[in-house]
């Protein structure tokens, strides 16, 4: 990935300590007393909050996944227990006090207000300083706050509200003090009105030095994906489950538009292009989480899942994250995007020679996880979406990762209009997308029904985003998280409707205990 000095030195900034309470500033000698009083030292504030969007691909993009049938993490001998946590994502087994929820959960909520948090500073900053180019940070600040709201929102419901803008009446400040949860409904309109508000002050593109910086385009994709999911973020989840709310087809769709209209984006003619370490240059990338293949900038996905003896350049991966079987199936032979998957007899990704287990036998992977407790170091499919950087170090990836690509707006619209009873053109878009999957094309026929095309739609956002932490969102809006079935879904989490909630972690309601738990748990 090639960039300007000027984007590297916003990535450069290091991750500070996050937070554990959630009202609380990350400390600093740097105050907004003695500091951001200029542009150069306020765009240095601005890529720190950049820098903490590296943070979604940790604990919120685990429970995104995991807690999903794309992928599931097996216990092989001493390896990947953890204390049970990663069964306990994937089973839907966890309490407010469960390993998960202790850990990734409570990671997850830490990272996030600390994303938060780390805006609330600069924002706050920027009310008491002027000069040329302000409206445009601030409005990239706001975006970001919102980003890391939205996360919020999606795993735990409602959450407080923390905002230093006096003039805003749903901000209560910054000053370190226990708050209430806002209701969900509160928190998804405080990200809308913050991305309808900051958007006229962002450019539609960026010149190519600053490659990954916020524009108009993001903001309509994120609002795109808002509104799409707008009856379950508006909703009342009870211990019965979730009771929707007011769908935003419509707004969906509008949204949408403005970056289909757009001379901007395109769709990448090789799909793959979107995700080898040079995908900072696709066409179709939107809104994007940076990397580098330096120390501690790097992407690890690749890590995550390929066998300890398929990597060479100074580290070991840690053979994990692998799909499961009936996922694998799913995908047609002749869909290119299947080619994610590694089964079978398998190669260093790096030399490009047979690699073998860790007793020197040939390595093959298994498809068929009998046992998610006790699996052999070759069992699963592996996923390698993001393949090895040629140039990586150690485990440092240069590959960039993608929050929203224009192959996830063309099947937001399509979702739209199916909704809004227009099977045709919802069909039309979707087969847009199937088109450079295969050769010869393989389009959907247009005489499906509503219901035919709404499953549809649900396989077609698992071929084109697998593992773009999106499938739990999908599996809740069509109704099938908790409905849904697949090897080692724990059988009680069925029952349990309000799992489409993750609950508050208990470390949270100790440290506020103004914070109240989410129904059910």
């Amino acid at each position: 990935m090639k960039m300007s000095l000027g984007m590297t030195g916003l990535l450069a900034l290091m991750i500070a300590p996050a937070c554990t309470d959630l009202t609380e500033v990350p400390q600093s000698s740097i105050t907004p007393n003695n500091f951001y009083r200029n542009e150069t030292e306020a765009v240095g504030g601005l890529a720190s909050v950049y820098a903490g969007l590296r943070n979604m691909d940790e604990e919120y993009y685990n429970l995104s996944e995991i807690s999903t049938d794309e992928i599931i993490v097996p216990t092989r001998g001493t390896d990947w227990y953890d204390n049970g946590k990663w069964l306990d994502i994937h089973r839907q087994t966890w309490t407010a006090n469960s390993p998960s929820a202790l850990d990734n959960m409570n990671g997850a909520w830490t990272q996030l207000f600390n994303g938060v948090a780390r805006a609330n500073v600069v924002l706050d900053a920027m009310q008491h300083v002027n000069f040329a180019t302000k409206p445009t940070i601030v409005a990239e600040l706001r975006v970001l706050r919102a980003i890391y709201y939205f996360g919020l929102m999606d795993l735990f419901g409602g959450v407080p509200i923390v905002c230093p803008e006096t003039a805003n009446p749903a901000c209560s400040g910054i000053d370190i003090k226990p708050r209430e949860k806002n209701t969900r409904a509160e928190v998804f309109k405080f990200i809308e009105d913050e991305l309808i508000a900051a958007r006229p002050d962002l450019p539609d593109k960026w010149d190519a030095s600053m490659n990954g910086r916020i524009t108009q385009g993001g903001v309509d994709a994120l609002l795109a994906s808002l509104y799409l999911n707008a009856q379950v973020f508006t909703g009342t989840v009870t211990a019965a489950g979730l009771q929707k709310g007011t769908a935003r087809w419509q707004d969906a769709i509008t949204a949408s538009d403005r970056i289909l209209n757009s001379p901007n984006y395109k769709l990448a003619s090789d799909w793959r292009s979107n995700f080898r370490a040079d995908n900072g240059n696709s066409p179709e990338n939107i809104l994007t989480v940076k990397y580098l293949n330096q120390p501690g900038l790097g992407l690890h996905f690749v890590m995550e899942s390929l066998h300890y003896n398929q990597y060479s350049g100074g580290s070991t991966p840690w053979n994990g994250f692998s799909t499961l079987a009936d996922t694998y199936a799913s995908f047609d032979s002749a869909d290119m995007r299947k080619q994610i998957f590694l089964a079978g007899p398998q190669v260093n990704l790096v030399t490009g020679l047979p690699a073998t287990d860790r007793a020197g036998n040939p390595l093959i992977f298994d498809p068929n996880i009998t046992n998610d407790a006790s699996a052999g170091e070759n069992i699963g499919v592996r996923i390698v979406k993001w393949p090895v950087d040629p140039a990586h170090i150690d485990q440092e990836n240069g590959n960039d990762y993608a929050l929203y690509r224009l192959a996830e707006i063309y099947l937001i619209k399509a979702e739209a209009l199916n909704e809004l009873g227009q099977g045709p053109q919802a069909v039309a878009l979707i087969n847009v997308v199937r088109a450079r999957a295969f050769s010869p094309p393989k389009p959907l026929a247009t005489t499906l029904s509503q219901q035919q095309i709404r499953d549809a739609i649900l396989k077609e956002r698992l071929f084109e985003l697998t593992a773009e932490s999106k499938r739990r969102q999908d599996l809740i809006r069509m109704d099938k998280f908790i409905s849904g079935s697949w090897a080692f879904k724990s059988a009680a989490a069925q029952t349990q409707p309000y799992r489409v909630l993750m609950p508050i972690p208990q470390t949270q309601l100790g440290t506020n205990p103004l914070l109240t738990q989410n129904p059910g748990y």
